[in-house]
């Protein structure tokens, strides 16, 4: 499996959260994970940008991630969390632990997804819940320059990203009860290129997709975008990046223990 070094992007992470562009997300997510006196804790945490979201609903948060880089991001956001570096297959936590299982956009990331969800059951109480974030380009409906002109990452992703239904079964196994997907956040976009160039988008480390392939196949993708950027000039127009992007939350309640 391809691997996206965090460590080596750390820095630049969070340039994909400027403006508004993930406001119904972390709407949404308040209102599913957050709240006062919970005890959350996000796996795959990254730099702490959701769980200080989090912690502004009351709620009492941890994280872990497997990038030391990742997390030194987010200590020095959050320097009074508990930010522990290890693996979502592995949590060290004891049975229980957790009102709320937390995990946005990086279950793809994860060895063994199973493994981990097995682990979000074990450290959730009775009467709480785990909410998984994420894409699933199995359902043929998201649209994405990205997969258009770099032509490996779809198929990237169909490999490494579980469909939302294959999250339920997972978690029908481990013993959650009443799974669900809902969606939370559609995210349509139409910039230029000139914008996208601007803003950051075409870099490599503006999306896991993108970190995730060669020098050769970044640059070839680059080149289709250049030729068809000229190809609009030629023709009086400018080049546009579209996006059509669905990222939905499969969620499992823990039963409550009579």
């Amino acid at each position: 499996m391809r691997r996206v070094d965090y460590d080596s992007v750390a820095r630049t992470y969070d340039e994909r959260y400027r403006g508004e562009i993930f406001s119904q997300l972390e709407a949404r997510l308040c209102e599913l994970v957050g709240g006062q006196g919970l005890e959350v804790l996000e796996v795959g945490c990254g730099t702490g940008h959701w769980l200080e979201r989090l912690s502004a609903t009351g709620a009492r948060v941890t994280g872990i991630d497997a990038s030391r880089e990742m997390l030194a991001a987010a200590r020095a956001r959050l320097p009074e969390a508990e930010l522990v570096h290890g693996r979502a297959e592995s949590l060290p936590w004891p049975d229980a632990r957790f009102d709320r299982v937390l995990c946005v956009n990086a279950i793809h990331h994860f060895d063994d997804k199973r493994a981990f969800v097995r682990e979000a059951r074990r450290v959730v109480r009775s009467g709480g819940s785990a909410v998984i974030v994420a894409l699933d380009p199995h359902s043929g409906e998201d649209r994405w320059w990205v997969y258009d002109y770099f032509e490996s990452t779809l198929a990237l992703d169909r490999a490494r990203c579980p469909s939302a239904a294959q999250i339920r079964e997972w978690m029908d196994e481990a013993g959650f009860a009443t799974c669900r997907t809902v969606l939370v956040q559609h995210l349509a976009l139409r910039m230029s290129l000139e914008q996208a160039v601007a803003e950051g988008h075409t870099k490599r480390s503006a999306a896991s997709q993108l970190t995730m392939l060669s020098d050769d196949e970044y640059a070839l993708g680059m080149e289709r975008v250049e030729r068809a950027a000229a190809e609009a000039r030629a023709r009086g127009e400018t080049l546009m990046l579209d996006g059509d992007l669905r990222f939905y939350a499969t969620i499992g309640s823990a039963s409550v223990t009579r």
